[in-house]
């Protein structure tokens, strides 16, 4: 877990260094939102079970 944080972190490093030396200023806040929306994804993936049960 420790090494994938590690990546992530050089990755997103990365990401935005190359946004900067290049001026894709866009580029930043796109990784962001698709960022959100692959949490909200995964977290609604885990509960979905759940509630499902739970209605029926």
């Amino acid at each position: 877990m420790r090494l994938r944080m590690k990546h992530l972190i050089r990755l997103c490093r990365e990401t935005a260094s190359f946004a900067l030396v290049n001026r894709v200023w866009w580029f930043i806040p796109l990784m962001a939102l698709l960022g959100l929306i692959g949490l909200a994804v995964a977290t609604t993936q885990a509960v979905v079970p759940v509630a499902v049960y739970t209605l029926f």
